[in-house]
């Protein structure tokens, strides 16, 4: 007759440890993996605007001007910003526009240029992602705005004045400002 003693296994116990061990090991892994792709996204955004700036910077001292075409996204998406909440600080006033006529424009002086991330993030209640171009003062003037995730701070990009326009836990605005035209 075989004793219970000598049988080989695992106990209940044992399992449960192990199973325990391998469900703490899953969620560090989710938790990293979060970030990192939060952090390729905002590089994502951040190497795309500062191809933009020296486009721009570019065709502003080619031209004398910075392209007047106000609120295009970057990129060749359709959409980047959904700008009609005010109270939440996050932008105003519309819709950005289409990217044809800027992405033509800059075609001569930088060819192809990146996308920013499209990865939709919340801000307000509103819904926002990759950036968008606006010029001032007949052209003499110009910024990128573009959205970063997370409460990160607006990097410095493409040798531009950076500030952050508006942050919360989900979503940071920065504003880059391209050198004023003489």
């Amino acid at each position: 007759m075989k004793s219970w003693a000598k049988q080989k296994g695992f106990t209940i116990v044992e399992l449960l440890i192990v199973i325990v061990v391998i469900g703490i090991l899953a969620a560090i892994t989710i938790v990293a993996y979060g970030g990192f792709t939060a952090r390729a996204e905002n590089a994502k955004t951040t190497n795309s605007v500062a191809a933009y700036i020296k486009a721009l910077t570019i065709y502003g001292s080619d031209n004398s001007l910075y392209p007047q075409y106000n609120y295009p996204c970057l990129g060749a998406v359709s959409y980047c910003a959904n700008m009609t909440d005010t109270a939440a600080g996050c932008e105003g006033s519309g819709r950005a526009s289409d990217h044809t006529p800027l992405t033509t424009a800059l075609n001569s002086t930088a060819g192809m240029l990146p996308a920013p991330s499209t990865q939709s993030m919340d801000c307000g209640g509103k819904q926002y992602s990759g950036a968008y171009y606006a010029y001032t003062g007949g052209g003499k003037n110009a910024g990128i705005r573009f959205y970063l995730r997370g409460q990160v701070s607006c990097p410095s990009v493409g040798g531009s004045t950076t500030t952050s326009v508006y942050q919360q836990t989900q979503t940071t605005v920065c504003h880059a400002t391209l050198p004023s035209l003489p």
